[in-house]
């Protein structure tokens, strides 16, 4: 617990969140447009009679033709007959700032409705949409989660992944599990977000990276002996914390990468090696097919977790032999003659 926490204000905590972001969290269907009128979603009306404006300091204020306006913290309070005390502990825990502020213990937790959301359509349209995320600290049980694929908060913060409190897709709002985290690419000045949900099977992935974007790319060093290209970041954090070999993954295992791409890697590096997914429980091992074209296209090196040991990739190997074994794996696999 910190003991230096505050109590929790207006002005601490618009240094935290956006009132755009408020408006969206508790409003998730809500089109943000300033100055044009819209369906309240404080009460049921047929005509719009609800708007934002931007007020005094930039804030993001409402209007509502019966209810009045304000703040985004008086739509909240007036969202959930909150006191404004009320209303301003309730943004703090919805997005995770709890340990930061001294709140008040509210009845419920906001969670927004999962049936406001067209997920099929969303997702379909994540690669072409703005995606934006709200960080949050890391936690005890983020922490732990990372550590069985032996992965470092140093590998995790070097490689750009953030824990999240929420997501933002246009104007809509994704439900985030505790386990939710943003994997960050900058590619051409573009920041792009791959969001990973391990324990979430409707919202796993949600993905605005393109085909062109190579996970772990701009953590490559110049130059090396060897380089793995694996087929996930996840992969890429294991290999890097338990033997700081660089390793770089492509989106999906099934795209080809650019000949100019292989040929600026291979002058960077003196032996390259392909490191897929053995899919031996499938009836098509598609990781030792895309793994093994891709060798021969390229004159590149395959490699495969042998069939015995039950395991598809390094990160799972990890997780359930531990870190020891996992680096042995590697070290044999890398060593082996070819």
């Amino acid at each position: 617990m910190n003991l230096n926490r505050k109590l929790v204000s207006k002005e601490e905590l618009l240094k935290d969140v956006t009132d755009i972001e408020v408006y969206r969290c508790y409003a998730p269907t809500l089109e943000i447009h300033i100055g044009t009128p819209t369906i309240s979603p404080l009460r049921d009306e047929s005509n719009p009679s609800f708007g934002l404006f931007i007020g005094e300091n930039n804030q993001v204020l409402f209007n509502d033709f019966k209810l009045g306006g304000g703040d985004c913290f008086k739509f909240v309070q007036l969202m959930f007959g909150d006191t404004f005390f009320e209303a301003l502990s309730r943004v703090a825990i919805d997005f995770d700032l709890e340990d930061k502020y001294i709140c008040k213990q509210v009845n419920t937790r906001h969670v927004p409705k999962k049936e406001s959301l067209d997920k099929d359509s969303l997702l379909k349209k994540a690669s072409s949409s703005l995606i934006r995320k709200r960080r949050r600290a890391w936690k005890e049980h983020d922490m732990k989660y990372w550590k069985s694929f032996g992965i470092t908060i140093e590998i995790l913060e070097k490689y750009k992944v953030e824990p999240v409190s929420h997501i933002f897709i246009n104007t809509r709002i994704i439900p985030c599990d505790s386990y939710t985290y943003a994997f960050i690419e900058n590619k051409d000045g573009v920041e792009t977000y791959k969001i990973y949900q391990p324990f979430n099977f409707s919202y796993k992935w949600i993905n605005n990276h393109d085909d062109s974007v190579w996970q772990g790319w701009n953590q490559l060093p110049d130059k090396g002996k060897l380089l793995i290209i694996t087929k996930s970041l996840k992969d890429v954090m294991t290999i890097s914390s338990l033997t700081n070999i660089p390793a770089v993954s492509l989106q999906a295992e099934s795209i080809t990468p650019k000949s100019y791409i292989i040929d600026e890697l291979k002058d960077r590096f003196d032996t390259i090696f392909i490191w897929y997914d053995n899919d031996f429980d499938k009836e098509t091992n598609w990781g030792k097919q895309f793994g093994n074209a891709l060798a021969e296209k390229f004159d590149l090196i395959p490699l495969f977790i042998p069939d015995e040991l039950k395991y598809k990739d390094p990160s799972d190997y990890v997780a359930g032999e531990g870190k020891a074994k996992g680096i042995d794996l590697i070290n044999k696999l890398i060593s082996l003659p070819f």
